[in-house]
């Protein structure tokens, strides 16, 4: 057939039977008997026949395509989600589309995409606050679940969400750093418009006001939620006299920066100041981050978000739910008991 595509009424020749058979055939459609099935799809294989996808959308209504809509790869945290996502689907024979919530570009047009059917469903995990693809796909009832981030309460109880326990992590913060002798302490935030974020910083707050222990506003530094963050905000609170002993940044990513700055400003970790982050991704257990650190299972909580996903498409979900997963201390080598004496600081 030199260079034109075969097509499934080329096979339907071949075998001898209807084009509508075919496509049943290949669908492992029950309704054709088993030795008709498997000879059309040996045949097919054999003459190289590729199901067009765009043909078969018009017939089953679905793209067989998800929709992921992530932030900044460079933070490590968004390849971890998304590999694990890309392989819970590719288990139920969906392609995956990944797309960025960027702040310019072809944003519209990607949303007018996702509306006219691009997609079947989406997972969102990106931390852009002023993203409008949320309050759209909401809105045009999108299959849609929220991963690793939390909403704010115009869409609590709207859409399915996947988070870990964000307050009761901050509050595991106050408490070991506070447990090891640490009582001026320093904060490197993210901006509290974001729900993860903020829910994250108020357990952390409420753990050290529960301990006695108050947070100097002077000791904390907040910007975009990125290494360079870390990196300003570590030299920024670490250069001075009165520098903290200890600090909790709000992500690993963000404590690979501050990691960074101590090393610029020549302070030894753990010894002059302890380093925590929150995350626990891969990177954080290698030697040369060595990084105390909160875990949230992201894996786990990536295919929880897969198989909402999956029973809101197939319309076997109910209302929305919020899963919120545990978390836990990863005590390693970057934060120590404190190596200053107890005094009114």
């Amino acid at each position: 057939m030199g260079s034109k595509s075969v097509t499934s009424y080329d096979v339907a020749r071949r075998a001898g039977v209807s084009q509508s058979t075919v496509s049943r055939a290949l669908r492992n459609d029950p309704r054709v008997i088993e030795e008709t099935r498997e000879r059309i799809q040996a045949l097919a294989a054999e003459m190289g026949y590729v199901p067009h996808v765009t043909a078969r959308s018009l017939i089953t209504r679905k793209s067989s395509t998800i929709g992921i809509v992530s932030g900044d790869l460079r933070n490590p945290s968004y390849p971890t989600l998304v590999n694990t996502l890309q392989d819970c689907f590719a288990r139920h024979d969906y392609r995956v589309l990944l797309m960025s919530d960027r702040t310019e570009g072809s944003l519209e047009k990607d949303i007018l995409a996702l509306r006219g059917g691009l997609v079947d469903g989406v997972v969102f995990i990106s931390s852009r606050l002023d993203s409008p693809m949320v309050s759209e796909m909401i809105d045009w009832k999108i299959p849609l679940v929220i991963l690793s981030r939390d909403v704010d309460d115009r869409h609590a109880g709207k859409v399915d969400r996947v988070t870990s326990d964000n307050v009761r992590g901050g509050r595991l913060i106050a408490d070991h750093l506070v447990d090891l002798g640490h009582t001026r302490i320093g904060l490197i935030s993210g901006p509290l418009q974001n729900p993860s974020i903020r829910l994250r910083e108020q357990g952390f707050r409420d753990g050290l006001a529960a301990r006695g222990v108050e947070l100097d506003e002077k000791r904390v530094y907040r910007g975009a939620v990125d290494a360079s963050t870390g990196l300003e905000g570590g030299l920024a609170l670490l250069a001075g006299e009165d520098r903290p002993t200890a600090v909790f940044c709000a992500t690993d990513y963000m404590a690979y920066g501050t990691l960074d700055a101590a090393k610029r400003l020549n302070l030894s970790v753990p010894k002059d100041v302890s380093i925590v982050g929150y995350n626990d991704l891969q990177q954080s257990s290698w030697s040369i981050f060595d990084l105390t650190t909160v875990r949230q299972p992201l894996e786990d909580m990536a295919v929880a978000a897969a198989e909402l996903l999956l029973a809101r498409i197939d319309g076997a979900a109910g209302a929305p739910v919020h899963r919120k997963f545990d978390v836990e201390w990863v005590q390693r080598g970057s934060a120590a008991v404190c190596a200053e004496p107890v005094h009114d600081r």
